[in-house]
C-alpha cells in the first residue's frame, strides 16, 4: 500500500481508539489546541471551537509584526511565505518535495508509538498475556506495514 493510505489508516485508528475513551498522551493535546474537547468519562465530544483555540489564536489573533501600517499575523505571513515558496519552486525544481512531509510523517509516527504505548499500558492492567499478545500482534503488524511504505517512499524519490 502506498504511505498516504497507511497514513489514513494510522490516523484513523488513533481517533478512533481516543473517541473511545483511550488517554493518548500525543493528541488529547493537540485536539485541545485545536479546540475539541472530549470528555473521556463517556467519550462525547463537550466542545468544537477551532477559533476560540490556542493554535488560532496564535496564528490570527496576535500581530506578528506591522509593515508599512499594515499589521500581519502569523497565520498571513505563513500563507505568504508558503505561497513564495511554491512560486520559487515552480521555477528551481531542484528541491526534494518529501523534505516537506517529513515533519508530518514523524508526527504521525510519534502518535502512532504514543497510542501502542498508551493501550500495552491499559491492556497489561489486565493481566491477561493472550489479549497482550493479540494487541502486540496487530501493532508490531501496522508497524512494519508503515516502516515498508515509508522505505518504499523515500527510496523511490
Amino acid at each position: 500500500m502506498r504511505l498516504g493510505a497507511w497514513i489514513v489508516m494510522i490516523v484513523t485508528l488513533i481517533m478512533f481508539l481516543s473517541l473511545i475513551g483511550l488517554t493518548i498522551p500525543g493528541l488529547n493535546p493537540v485536539l485541545q489546541g485545536v479546540g475539541v474537547n472530549i470528555n473521556e468519562t463517556n467519550s462525547t465530544i463537550i466542545s468544537a471551537d477551532i477559533e476560540s483555540s490556542t493554535i488560532w489564536n496564535k496564528l490570527f489573533g496576535s500581530t506578528a509584526f506591522t509593515l508599512f501600517g499594515v499589521n500581519f499575523t502569523a497565520g498571513i505571513l505563513i500563507t505568504l511565505l508558503g505561497t513564495g515558496a511554491v512560486i520559487v519552486g515552480l521555477f528551481a525544481k531542484g528541491y526534494d518535495t518529501s523534505l516537506v512531509i517529513l515533519p508530518f510523517i514523524i508526527f504521525i509516527g510519534g502518535l502512532f508509538i504514543s497510542t501502542f504505548w498508551a493501550i500495552m499500558n491499559y491492556v497489561i492492567g489486565f493481566n491477561q498475556g493472550w489479549i497482550t499478545s493479540i494487541v502486540v500482534i496487530i501493532f508490531v503488524g501496522l508497524a512494519v506495514g508503515f516502516i515498508m511504505s515509508l522505505v518504499d517512499y523515500f527510496a523511490g524519490r
